[in-house]
């Protein structure tokens, strides 16, 4: 996995722990889980237009806000390729790798041909 990929699942499990935190600790200090129900689910997108006018903004529709960014971020994250395995990877890479070289052994049997493919390789790493 890449660094950027590794720093992204960090940032998303960082994400979601502190979400489910913050929701714990406001479920206790109301005594109860019912506080999700009182949540105005029917209105929440129209009434975060007031932040346009600099207005209240009712906390309700700020956590049904962070609740969609937080799922979709996931989903997205999921559902690219860049979320593949190494192993994946480098399956993927091998098979690539046969279909480009199709007669290695005519290639090994010219070394100036050898030559000429490796420096190619190398100059291309460079771009």
């Amino acid at each position: 996995m890449r660094d950027s990929a590794r720093r992204s699942s960090y940032l998303l499990a960082l994400n979601w722990l502190f979400f489910f935190a913050v929701s714990l600790w406001i479920s206790i200090a109301q005594g109860n889980l019912l506080w999700w129900l009182r949540l105005r689910w029917g209105s929440w997108l129209t009434e975060l237009s007031a932040l346009g006018q600099l207005s209240a903004i009712p906390a309700g529709s700020l956590w049904i806000l962070w609740l969609m960014v937080s799922l979709s971020l996931s989903a997205i994250y999921w559902l690219t390729p860049d979320g593949r395995t190494p192993k994946q990877t480098q399956e993927n890479d091998t098979a690539q790798g046969a279909l480009i070289v199709p007669n290695a052994d005519l290639i090994d049997a010219r070394p100036e041909l050898k030559e000429k493919l490796l420096r190619l390789h190398q100059s291309l790493e460079r771009i």
